[in-house]
């Protein structure tokens, strides 16, 4: 197999994907047709270098060479490398396939192009399952044609792959929560230690999960009658507890957990994650789309809105005041689509509350911000992070999108 046919096959494979999970969801058909065409598009515009998106000459062109480079490696050289839990993972898987069919520049950005389209479909179908049709389809359109995601499944980014273990997961783990999976949650906890293999910033998952467990337990042990547990119940119970241990040491095991963009929990040579959340406040900002100084540097205990800054920076930057080229006005597009999920959010708010699966994603979304938006001082780099975030982000939203109507008024 040559590498040019392995690229190929994978963007078949890519189209049989889309048409076999529409053929099951009919309502799925035209959203993930539009994925299709978005991303071949982008992705012929970029073969021919007419455009190329925010990170293919930097992260992009650094994960390829570094596959490349390994791909040169003997077997037992290439397995013994140390690549666990951090970046380099993706560029490894890469430097496999590279062995077995041959070197392309399209090995790593195929792997985010077909991981895409399982991204869109699946969270499609939570929605689907949380929300209903009409809810589940606005997310569909949303995902499929959201443009930084889009960017990112024809890069060599680590971002689709990731995304991808993730929304597994939370489809299993919200399964679990919702009664309808017995064995839900280790399969949900399982996806999300995969996600952590390519970015240990997905620790924030098992931190959610371990908050969500515990608020669980502390509702049914301490605010219900055990007396008559069902077995179901019973089953929950027992692994809700050994789940939060298992997530607790996921977190805390010796040596130190990186929580990603410097934040450790445990490392023998930090003094506590108090000290490494202090020390992200300290160092300047970087490229020409810099958050402001005020949030940059500073001690986020004396100056309490440091934290609450960043997320909010994280979140919905760029604001007008930080434009400052064509490019970064691109960065509007999402600013204006988290301004929307977060006002919808509030909108559905009252459902959101009563909603077991959205106190769920709740924890794990707080968490996931908490960790992303304080390593975080670039505009730009915010928003490649925060498309992590964005299934979880319009899942939650959705709660109040069978409400959206469009008004035409006959003149």
């Amino acid at each position: 197999m040559t590498a040019d046919f392995y690229v190929w096959i994978i963007f078949l494979l890519a189209a049989v994907y889309c048409i076999g999970v529409s053929i099951i969801h009919r309502w799925l058909l035209w959203p993930l047709v539009l994925a299709y065409l978005a991303r071949s598009f982008l992705f012929f515009l970029y073969f021919f270098n007419i455009f190329k998106p925010p990170g293919a000459d930097t992260d992009a062109l650094r994960f390829t060479r570094t596959a490349f480079e390994w791909s040169q490696l003997s077997w037992p050289n290439l397995f013994s490398l140390d690549v666990l839990f951090s970046s380099l993972f993706y560029s490894w898987l890469g430097a496999i396939i590279m062995k077995l069919v041959g070197v392309s520049i399209y090995i790593l950005p195929v792997m985010s192009f077909l991981c895409s389209y399982v991204v869109v479909a699946t969270t499609s179908l939570i929605a689907y399952y949380l929300w209903g049709k009409r809810s589940a389809t606005i997310v569909a359109f949303v995902m499929a044609l959201y443009p930084f995601a889009a960017f990112n499944s024809i890069l060599a980014l680590r971002e689709e792959v990731a995304i991808m273990f993730f929304v597994l997961g939370l489809y299993y783990f919200l399964r679990w929560v919702g009664g309808k999976s017995i064995l839900g949650l280790m399969s949900g906890c399982f996806f999300f230690g995969v996600a952590v293999l390519f970015h240990p910033g997905w620790v924030g998952a098992f931190v959610g999960v371990a908050a969500y467990l515990a608020f669980f337990l502390y509702k049914v042990i301490f605010k219900s009658d055990t007396k008559n547990v069902p077995f179901h119940d019973t089953v929950k119970i027992l692994l809700s507890s050994a789940m939060l241990v298992s997530s607790l040491v996921m977190v805390a095991v010796g040596g130190g957990v990186s929580l990603g963009k410097g934040v450790e929990i445990g490392a023998d040579e930090g003094g506590g994650i108090g000290e490494a959340i202090e020390s992200r406040f300290e160092r300047p900002s970087r490229g020409g789309s810099g958050y402001p100084g005020f949030l940059v540097q500073g001690n986020p205990y004396t100056q309490p809105w440091l934290i609450p800054g960043r997320i909010i920076y994280f979140h919905f930057s760029p604001f007008p005041w930080d434009i400052g080229s064509i490019r970064q006005l691109l960065g509007v597009i999402s600013s204006l689509l988290y301004m929307f999920l977060a006002w919808r959010v509030y909108k559905g708010w009252n459902t959101i509350k009563y909603r077991e699966e959205c106190l769920a994603m709740l924890f794990i979304f707080g968490a996931l911000t908490f960790i992303y938006a304080i390593g975080v001082t670039n505009i730009g780099t915010a928003i490649r992070h925060k498309t992590k975030l964005l299934p979880i982000f319009i899942l939650l939203a959705a709660a109040s999108f069978h409400t959206l109507s469009i008004k035409i008024r006959r003149t």
